[in-house]
């Protein structure tokens, strides 16, 4: 068996691995389109390979066939490009693509019919992989965008791939038209030690990459409440521990508040759960969306649980009263009573823990519905219960 078609036998079975384990993950692993877009681009390599042991048996001076394979190993990267845009939510801008391919083919032509270079068109695909590559990677990694965990392996190989691939192409292109017994060595090197091993490590980190994905998922599904989509108990408890952190570290002011909707079992018995739930979920988007950006969660049933980093108890105070009021302003068709809610609020001490913030907050709360609800009661942070005289009336 010759040299050529024992690297591409490997190639072949490599390539065939792969997208048979990415097909598999497309079912079961996070991000399915990317998943099957990376799984074409292993199986056009499979194809380019199967066409490669043809033209070098049967088509080696054949002009449409060495056309094809240039097609078939360029339209692999395209796919691995695609699937790193899509990834991401960028579109893949398919006229890019096209226009890669039509520039192959036309250079192909050029150094086949017009001026024959053997080097030259031989470098063609290396170079466009290369490319291809570095376009699909800079879409993940690029400037304002923050690296996930699986994402890093992914790009350090892609580039591993790209300086493989640019090498192979250089030594092809200096080579020319006359052989050259140590560019042949050095491009036969980079596709027998270089391309099998950069495969096999960019599919390993391809399946690592979608089961990362697959565990944020999770991870994020474990975190949010299934109604609201807002964060849940446990993610709200540590968000609170972060902030909680990063105030005893810089010394800036941290205030917390909770927020419990007034008669909320009234509207569920009178009105319905349906219409319950849809009060849960406005009140969820409000602060969402509101001004004042607060740190939220459902901390529990109706209430919700919201954290305002650097800023004093007398700003979010402030703030507090117009979420209230936002609140009063909420329509629900189907529902004729005003929704309320009642707020208690309190500021981060030296030696206070989530626990006692909380619960400092729940005091407050509870003196806002003991003093007729809809209002805004302040505990002070050296108070262990709050002062009534903080507490703001009725609007």
């Amino acid at each position: 068996m010759s040299t050529d078609f024992f690297i591409l036998t490997i190639l072949l079975m490599v390539n065939a691995l792969v997208a048979t384990a990415l097909l598999l993950a497309a079912r079961s692993l996070g991000q399915p389109l990317v998943a099957r877009l990376l799984a074409a681009a292993f199986g056009c390599n499979v194809v380019m390979y199967i066409v490669d042991v043809l033209y070098i048996a049967m088509f080696r001076d054949s002009l449409a066939m060495f056309c094809l394979l240039n097609v078939l190993a360029t339209l692999g990267t395209m796919f691995a490009a695609a699937a790193m845009r899509v990834r991401v939510g960028l579109p893949p801008k398919l006229w890019i693509y096209a226009a890669a391919q039509v520039l192959t083919l036309a250079l192909t032509l050029y150094f086949w019919v017009i001026d024959p270079n053997k080097g030259a068109r031989g470098a063609i695909v290396p170079l466009m992989a290369s490319a291809m590559i570095i376009w699909g990677t800079l879409a993940m990694w690029r400037p304002g965008r923050k690296l996930l965990l699986g994402e890093r392996p992914m790009i350090v190989t892609s580039l591993a791939m790209v300086t493989t691939e640019s090498i192979g192409g250089i030594a092809l292109a200096l080579r020319g038209r006359e052989p050259d017994a140590f560019l042949e060595n050095v491009y036969m090197f980079v596709v027998f030690i270089g391309l099998p091993a950069m495969t096999v490590a960019l599919g390993m980190f391809a399946l690592y990459l979608l089961a990362s994905d697959l565990a944020d998922k999770l991870r994020r599904t474990a975190e949010t409440d299934s109604l609201t989509g807002a964060p849940n108990r446990r993610a709200i408890e540590a968000t609170g521990r972060r902030v909680i952190t990063e105030s005893a570290t810089t010394g800036r002011p941290l205030c917390a508040a909770l927020c419990d909707l007034d008669q909320f079992k009234y509207i569920n018995d009178r009105f319905g759960h349906a219409l319950g739930d849809e009060v849960l979920c406005s009140i969820s988007l409000l602060f969402e969306r509101h001004g004042a950006k607060p740190l939220h969660g459902r901390y529990g049933g109706e209430e919700f649980l919201l954290f305002f980093p650097n800023r004093t108890l007398i700003e979010v105070h402030d703030e507090v009263e117009n979420l209230r009021r936002d609140v009063m302003a909420i329509a629900i068709a189907g529902l004729p009573i005003q929704i309320t809610a009642s707020f208690g609020l309190t500021q981060l001490t030296p030696i206070d823990t989530l626990a006692t913030l909380i619960k400092r907050a729940d005091q407050a709360l509870y003196a806002s519905k003991q003093a007729g609800r809809n209002r805004t009661t302040i505990a002070e942070p050296a108070a262990a219960r709050p002062r009534q005289e903080f507490a703001s009336s009725r609007a």
